[in-house]
């Protein structure tokens, strides 16, 4: 009868059952996955923002501003809730197909929207921390006031930091995100001061 080398055998099977789950991890390429109940805009080429349709859960209390009663968000804030599976973007008015992440990338490469890959990873890792983020200068609800400009700088309601810095001498530096820290007691009507502004100097 011949003997068996058990401890040999059931190690050469683990490492074939890792080859075989890792060709089927990383050959199958990332799948965006949604959650049950997302979100969703609608992409508005000339505002270079997204119109929310659909609004679920309580992350809209501290994303997007409001604009005569509608909300929409920014690109770096639809890139985000559609990374972490929370909004489904769709294309033009009448078009009901769901934009893929690929495409949002092109919008922030295009640096169309008012924000770049840096804005964007800033914005990310904050939001990932758990901060209450805005565009720098923009309100959060506005009745008839422009929304922005397609480079992100807004012409009304310059709010006491946004006079600090324009007075503060910083090496070329420009406020990008006013930062709030996380709380539930938050409201877009009366946010309050930011905690900090998130710059970029050069």
């Amino acid at each position: 009868m011949e003997e068996k080398d058990w401890e040999a055998s059931s190690s050469r099977e683990e490492e074939a059952g890792f080859a075989l789950d890792d060709d089927e991890q990383f050959h199958s390429g990332p799948k965006l996955q949604f959650r049950v109940g997302s979100s969703k805009a609608r992409w508005v080429t000339e505002l270079a923002m997204a119109e929310v349709e659909v609004k679920r859960g309580k992350l809209w209390t501290t994303t997007g501003v409001i604009h005569s009663g509608k909300t929409y968000c920014f690109i770096e804030e639809a890139l985000f809730l559609s990374e972490i599976g929370e909004l489904q973007m769709l294309g033009s008015e009448d078009d009901e197909v769901m934009i893929p992440l690929k495409s949002l990338y092109e919008k922030i490469a295009e640096e169309k929207s008012g924000c770049c890959w840096e804005s964007y990873e800033v914005y990310r890792y904050l939001k990932g921390l758990g901060y209450i983020i805005r565009r720098h200068g923009v309100p959060w609800t506005s009745k008839d006031a422009a929304i922005t400009t397609p480079s992100g700088e807004c012409f009304k309601d310059k709010d006491d930091v946004t006079r600090l810095l324009e007075d503060m001498q910083l090496c070329d530096a420009r406020a990008v995100f006013d930062v709030y820290l996380p709380t539930s007691r938050f409201k877009k009507s009366s946010p309050g001061e930011p905690s900090f502004v998130a710059c970029f100097s050069g």
